[in-house]
């Protein structure tokens, strides 16, 4: 090929790399008019000014990814959206609430909010949104955002899990359907002195929280989503059979020195910012990792969809439990019944403001009739395609339904259990009694 020859392709792929930039900026600015529109619309008739307090988990990128829907409700309405995001929100919004001084909004685990539900701290919105709620959330969603017949809350994400792994570097087996392929190649490629998990725990306080999601998953796969509905809702003890193969399991398979990156104490030290970018590294340091659809964000650009990162459902024990996902997403409530704080929660449901968070590029969005070539990102697209259109069925357990207390001590147990796994019993136990 000529020089002239691949001055031309270059020319050509420059101007063809423009012109889809220039596509995508486009189709941004007309997902972000349609936002402003149906604010507009939500808020017709309401006194514009103000401001509406909101406190949620995410800061940073992710935080600011948030505040750029928030500004298109922003400029319809002209009511100011004062965003907090905090790892300490449970301790925040307890703080506030006990102060008489609530935020208007906060984004907070399901099973604190049911709390507060139950004790009628949290604003009723079935009247406010119409049939919207059923119109754009499927049942799963609004079951879990309900109590005693009222909608309390609304989904922004929805982030399922699933399985990531490196195609460059992966040698297990291929999208496998039985949890038991998955062990037999983890031990024998542990045999070989390779270490194929990646499950970095440390998040600060709430370190242990990712292994307590790899055991919810390990749990539904075995036992189904009626034994699993009844464990998150404390029918189900902690002490049980049931629950405590879950544990044991998790500890086989993935907390072994030979099984995962860094050996177990590696893995309770890791930062989760950081702890997963084994999986793309050249060389891997680690082929699999059990989380949630947030990991590609975590690991950065570094992470080529379709390349170097990709995913397969989480296979099951019992093969009636495959099609059968527990998903993670923190629920925006409201505590002060106000025109301008039932908009913004109206708003932030709505299908135009969850098209525009989708084409944002963060994670999946709740709500279902978002089309999944509004996410740029292939891999967010495929997520759409295989776990929000199609043939799941999400499960609600412990991963949503704990209180602030159990919660807090099921991952302080995971990190006490890869630490001393013979004291499973007691650790169990002390779980069990912050239900009581």
């Amino acid at each position: 090929m000529t020089l002239k020859m691949l001055a031309g392709r270059a020319a050509y792929s420059a101007a063809l790399s423009t012109l889809l930039t220039a596509s995508v900026l486009a189709q941004d600015t007309a997902y972000r008019d349609a936002a402003v529109a149906e604010a507009a619309r939500i808020a017709e008739g309401l006194e514009v000014g103000g401001y509406v307090e909101v406190i949620g988990q995410n800061s940073g990128a992710e935080g600011q990814t948030l505040q750029d829907v928030y500004a298109a409700f922003t400029e319809a309405t002209g009511i100011e959206v004062r965003y907090t995001g905090t790892q300490d929100i449970t301790a925040i919004v307890q703080s506030r609430i006990q102060a008489g001084n609530p935020p208007n909004v906060a984004d907070i685990q399901l099973g604190e909010a049911r709390d507060l539900a139950e004790e009628g701290l949290l604003v009723d919105l079935s009247g406010a949104f119409g049939g919207d709620l059923n119109a754009n959330f499927g049942a799963m969603l609004l079951e879990t955002a309900s109590y005693d017949g009222k909608v309390f809350g609304v989904y922004q994400g929805m982030n399922p899990f699933m399985v990531w792994y490196n195609p460059k570097a992966y040698t297990g087996p291929v999208a496998p359907q039985d949890w038991q392929s998955i062990v037999d190649w983890t031990n024998a490629e542990a045999e070989n002195g390779n270490a194929v998990w990646c499950a970095a725990q440390n998040a600060g306080a709430g370190s242990g929280f990712p292994g307590a999601q790899i055991v919810d998953n390990i749990f539904l796969k075995k036992f189904g989503p009626e034994l699993y509905a009844q464990w998150g809702a404390g029918e189900l003890s902690w002490t049980s059979e049931e629950v405590k193969w879950a544990f044991e399991e998790f500890g086989r398979v993935v907390m072994q020195d030979s099984h995962v990156q860094g050996g177990v104490i590696g893995a309770l030290s890791t930062p989760i910012s950081s702890g997963y970018t084994g999986l793309v590294t050249d060389p891997a340091t680690c082929q699999i990792s059990l989380w949630g659809a947030w990991v590609p964000g975590l690991i950065g650009e570094t992470a080529v969809p379709g390349e170097n990162i990709d995913f397969f459902r989480v296979p099951a024990s019992d093969p009636a439990f495959y099609g059968n996902e527990l998903f993670q997403s923190a629920i925006s409530v409201g505590f002060t019944d106000d025109a301008a704080t039932k908009a913004f929660l109206q708003y932030i449901a709505s299908t135009p403001a969850q098209t525009y968070l989708a084409s944002l590029n963060r994670w999946p969005v709740a709500n279902q009739n978002v089309p999944s070539d509004a996410y740029p990102s292939p891999l967010l697209q495929k997520i759409a395609a295989e776990y929000l259109s199609g043939d799941v069925e999400f499960a609600a357990g412990p991963n949503l339904l704990n209180g602030a207390a159990t919660g807090s001590a099921y991952y302080k147990g995971i990190v006490s259990y890869m630490q001393n796994p013979g004291d499973l019993d007691n650790i169990l136990a002390g779980i069990e009694a912050t239900t009581e």
